[in-house]
Order: C-alpha cells, then sequence, then structure tokens
C-alpha cells in the first residue's frame, strides 16, 4: 500500500511540474521590471540580470555585466528615466530547453513631462515604442535570469 501511495504521489508530482507554465514565470518578471522603472528603482529593475548579462540599448550602446547594467542604468535613471512612466507588454515566448527561453516584449515610454535628451527635448505626453527580445536562463538556483535583451526602437514613417 506504502508503494502505491508513493506511486501515486511521484505521479502526481510529474503531472504537476508538467503543467507548469515557464512562459507565466517570464512574464511575472517583466511585470515586476515594469513596476521596478515606474519606481525608479533601476537596482531592481537590474537584479533580473546575470551576472555576465549583455544588454543592448535602442541607441546601440552595448553593456555589460549586472553591476554594468545597474551602473549605466542609475546614469540616465535622473534624465531619462524618472519623467517617464513605462509599460511593457509580453508578446510571447518559447523554451529553448528546460532552462532557457526567449521572450518578446512591447515597450510603451510616456513622458509624464518635459526632459532635455542629448539632440533635444522630449515633450509631456510624447510616447515612444520599442520591441525587445529577452533571452532567458535559469539558474543554477533554480531562477530564471535574462542573459541577454536587445532593445530596438520603433520608428514610424512620415504621414503613417
Amino acid at each position: 500500500m506504502k508503494v502505491l501511495y508513493l506511486l501515486i504521489i511521484m505521479i502526481c508530482n510529474s503531472i504537476g511540474s508538467f503543467a507548469q507554465d515557464p512562459g507565466q514565470d517570464l512574464k511575472e518578471i517583466i511585470q515586476q521590471q515594469e513596476t521596478d522603472w515606474n519606481k525608479n528603482d533601476m537596482k531592481a529593475f537590474s537584479s533580473v540580470f546575470s551576472d555576465d548579462a549583455t544588454l543592448i540599448n535602442f541607441l546601440g550602446m552595448y553593456w555589460k555585466g549586472r553591476e554594468n547594467i545597474i551602473t549605466e542604468f542609475s546614469h540616465i535613471n535622473e534624465c531619462c528615466i524618472k519623467p517617464t512612466m513605462v509599460k511593457f507588454e509580453f508578446l510571447d515566448s518559447k523554451m529553448l530547453s528546460k532552462n532557457a527561453a526567449f521572450a518578446h516584449i512591447k515597450e510603451t515610454l510616456t513622458a509624464k513631462e518635459d526632459y532635455a535628451v542629448p539632440g533635444g527635448m522630449v515633450k509631456k505626453g510624447t510616447v515612444s515604442t520599442k520591441f525587445i527580445t529577452a533571452i532567458f536562463e535559469k539558474s543554477n538556483k533554480n531562477k530564471w535570469e535574462i542573459t541577454s535583451m536587445q532593445v530596438t526602437q520603433v520608428n514610424v514613417p512620415p504621414g503613417k
């Protein structure tokens, strides 16, 4: 009887692990990043990157390593993040293996106030759109981390 009971528990646990949706874990990470951005907490925002992560921002700047990513976001927080509000829309994801996945995210950034950027001013209410590709890897702590992120600015042709 004990063997049958243990077998039933093992089968239920196996079914439960197959039923888990890793995409939901990734969505939660991106939702938390949205919250952290909107609170202007770049350290928390960047905490989901792996130690050796890379991030290529929409200007083409290449940032390597979690500490560098935290530093770079912190440098631009006052000028270019604090006066904005972000909305991340999780578009899709695909598991590459049990420990690797990628996701596509749509970013909508809205200026809460006027602010200066190199080459001009961004006016309150301005909305910009970006698409993000993020590669996730499950760490040895069984936690999903972003190992690579590419941000692409969407430029709409004039008149469209």
